[in-house]
């Protein structure tokens, strides 16, 4: 009776033993099976990343002119500008008109900054002067033009402005370079830079705390700077021109980057599809494996159950002998 019950339990933790190393083989296969497919589909696949860096069109520092001034580093500027000067015509087209008296609207406030400025000094200033000042002003707003790109990239945003005839454009490698005044730039600027840009209220408010800076304050009462209106001016243009192009190298440098990020997790794609190949096959060998395993056991335990049954039959046909 005992060796009976020693022999159950061994066959119980023979069967569960079985039971344990099957089960155990089948997740295992699973799971391989289903990281192979995984790897082979590219989901997990990140090749080396080139960093994407924000980009945005940075405002023009105002500390970095006033610094420049009280160390006396930029010379004075004269009425002469360096850019070429387009003369105001007149224009019955509509946009131009337009145009004309906001560029009129702004010379006449960063001329009233100058009179401001002087009033403050406590410095006469005469309409004549004010009017000399704002026409000078008017000139020189006028001048100044910002370069845009027009390519591939932001083709759906800009493709009504950069195919309109009415700006002055220069074909480059790549796409096309537009000549857009300063009240472009803020109409279209959503459209370039993603962002909306006020050149007009950005230069305002430059100018405007500039003048208020006690330090030039008491530079131009030292008679050390004469024109720190029209000086201002071009040093904001200056600083925005510099950040425009800041702004478009770091974009052609970002879609380099992402062209190189879209390049190296292609080439991750097909070394991890070569290497779940190696993962599937091992996986569908192991798999074998199992199947053998599964259909050893059964056999053997049918070939068991044949061998008990003739036992048995040839223990009764013995005791029908007898």
């Amino acid at each position: 009776m005992k060796l009976i019950n020693l022999e159950n339990k061994y066959i119980l933790f023979y069967r569960i033993t079985i039971l344990f190393v099957i089960s155990l083989a089948l997740i295992v296969t699973i799971a391989s099976g289903i990281y192979g497919f995984v790897k082979f589909s590219g989901i997990l696949s990140t090749g080396d990343q080139e960093v994407i860096v924000e980009n945005k069109l940075v405002k023009p520092d105002l500390n970095k002119f006033t610094d420049k001034y009280i160390k006396k580093i930029i010379p004075q500027t004269k009425n002469n500008n360096s850019q070429k000067k387009k003369d105001p015509k007149k224009d019955t087209n509509e946009d131009t008109n337009n145009k004309n008296v906001f560029f009129k609207q702004q010379a006449e406030r960063l001329a009233s900054l100058q009179k401001a400025f002087m009033t403050e000094q406590k410095k006469e200033f005469a309409d004549l002067e004010f009017n000399t000042l704002k026409s000078e002003v008017l000139k020189k707003i006028l001048s100044l033009t910002v370069p845009v790109f027009c390519d591939k990239y932001n083709k759906s945003e800009t493709s009504e402005v950069c195919n309109n005839p009415k700006f002055k454009r220069k074909e480059v490698s790549g796409g096309t370079v537009l000549i857009l005044d300063t009240i472009d730039i803020t109409k279209y600027s959503k459209q370039f830079y993603g962002d909306e840009i006020n050149y007009f209220e950005t230069q305002y408010s430059f100018i405007s705390n500039f003048l208020t800076n006690p330090k030039i304050s008491k530079l131009y009462a030292d008679g050390k700077i004469t024109s720190p209106t029209s000086d201002s001016i071009v040093e904001f243009h200056t600083q925005f021109l510099d950040n425009n192009s800041g702004f478009w190298r770091q974009r052609n440098k970002n879609f380099k980057n992402e062209i190189k990020n879209e390049r190296n997790n292609e080439m991750q794609k097909f070394k991890d599809r070569a290497e779940s190949l190696k993962i599937l096959m091992v996986t569908g060998g192991a798999f074998g494996i199992f199947i053998l395993v599964m259909f050893f056991v059964i056999f053997y335990r049918i070939e068991r159950n044949l061998n008990t049954i003739s036992e048995l039959n040839i223990n009764m046909l013995e005791n029908m002998k007898k």
